[in-house]
């Protein structure tokens, strides 16, 4: 099957963006038929095509680290932006960036950190994802705080359709759209609808002071007060997280800002929450905010769950006493990503916090879990009909031919 495939792509792309699957490419690579690693926008067009004349599914992939899913039925190869990594336009002036989508957030960051400025998102594993894959995902992490969410700081994007189609959406400044902007539902579509091969982002300046507010507590439920006073007082944090990790629990408040404006926002903290915090500066408060991001990162079970803010103490109170759970908790958003420790039984926890989280959760994601399990990938919520046919209009008008694939059943 394997050599069938390759020879035949080997008519459309040069040898060299064709590699042989491997579990370095996620969880889809061992089934996969083909790893193809285009150089340009021209090589993604033709493997789509031949995909689609062949009746191959194509599976767009970043690095390949977070290729969570389960596999198509049938054909189907991995198409990795990985060999497109440049830096395109940079202009630190306007704070814009236009790279190719493969290029890795942490190559990003060191281009970017030579005039103080970054891309404040924090999704789980951030500097090991690429800049495509950063945007089919659509996450920010507990930052979107501070700085709103992933979707409002793209600007454009060069995309290939299911169909090969090459488009230019949105532009690179930061009003430019007159009508239906069609770059918002490729943003988080996770492949769904076309292949990015190129973003533009808007930065942002690093802030003078990067301080972290931490507040322990014997368990989570006793720091949801405080979490939820620190949320109503007359400050604006970066972000506000409830973790537990190794049975350590621990309310945490990110600052940023000038030193006196830092310096006035912890003090509106205290006074709100009406304890003292521990005040973490500089680069241990980027070292602990990290390792607070990558909870779970590495874990074979990671469940995401949804509520309205005010209901997080009863979301909370389902996974306090399951000493075995590491929980990161975004008090703003309403949202409970739970994980387990490697030595767990994944599928068995599984089973028992899902159904816990959903009598209580608007909706839960089943974003990993171990292979062989009895459990699904995807959301707990039941869409409308109509939800359903404004999906399947979308795909039509950027895959009609469903040739790509999301990862999700």
């Amino acid at each position: 099957m394997t050599e069938r495939v390759t020879t035949s792509l080997s008519d459309v792309v040069p040898e060299e963006a064709l590699s042989l699957p491997s579990t370095d490419w996620g969880r889809f690579g061992p089934g996969a038929n083909v790893v193809v690693c285009p150089s340009n926008v021209d090589e993604v067009a033709a493997t789509i095509r031949w995909a689609g004349a062949t009746g191959t599914r194509v599976v767009p992939i970043g690095t390949g680290r977070h290729t969570e899913g389960n596999e198509p039925s049938g054909d189907f190869l991995l198409l990795s932006t990985s060999r497109m990594a440049s830096v395109q336009i940079y202009e630190p002036g306007d704070l814009t960036l236009t790279a190719e989508a493969g290029l890795g957030i942490s190559a990003l960051s060191k281009v970017t950190a030579e005039n103080r400025q970054w891309l404040p998102f924090d999704p789980v594993d951030f500097p090991r994802r690429s800049l495509g894959g950063l945007g089919a995902a659509g996450q920010t992490g507990p930052l979107w705080t501070g700085y709103g969410e992933l979707k409002n700081h793209i600007l454009g994007m060069t995309v290939v359709c299911g169909d090969g189609r090459f488009l230019k959406l949105g532009g690179r400044v930061v009003k430019n759209v007159a009508g239906f902007d069609i770059l918002r539902p490729v943003v988080g579509s996770r492949g769904a609808l076309a292949v990015i091969t190129s973003l533009t982002v808007r930065l942002f300046p690093r802030p003078v002071v990067d301080r972290l507010l931490v507040l322990e507590a014997k368990s989570l439920v006793d720091l949801v007060g405080p979490a939820r006073a620190v949320a109503m007082a007359s400050v604006l944090p970066a972000s506000i997280v409830l973790v537990r990790e190794r049975n350590v629990c621990q309310l945490l408040v990110r600052l940023h800002g000038a030193a006196e404006t830092a310096d006035a926002d912890q003090r509106t903290v205290e006074a709100a929450a009406g304890v003292p915090f521990v005040a973490v500066d500089g680069g241990s408060a980027r070292v602990l905010a990290d390792s607070v991001r990558d909870i779970g990162g590495e874990s074979d079970l990671a469940l995401h769950a949804f509520v309205l803010p005010s209901r997080l103490r009863e979301l909370l109170a389902i996974v306090n006493d399951m000493v075995d759970l590491n929980v990161c908790a975004d008090v703003y958003r309403g949202s409970l990503r739970v994980s387990c420790a490697p030595e767990a039984d994944a599928d068995e926890i599984a089973t028992r916090v899902r159904h816990g989280m959903e009598r209580v959760a608007e909706d839960v994601v089943v974003e990993r879990l171990p292979r062989g399990s009895t459990h699904s990938l995807g959301t707990s919520r039941v869409r409308s009909d109509a939800v359903l046919e404004l999906e399947r209009g979308v795909k039509r008008v950027f895959d009609a031919g469903n040739v790509l694939w999301d990862g999700r059943p």
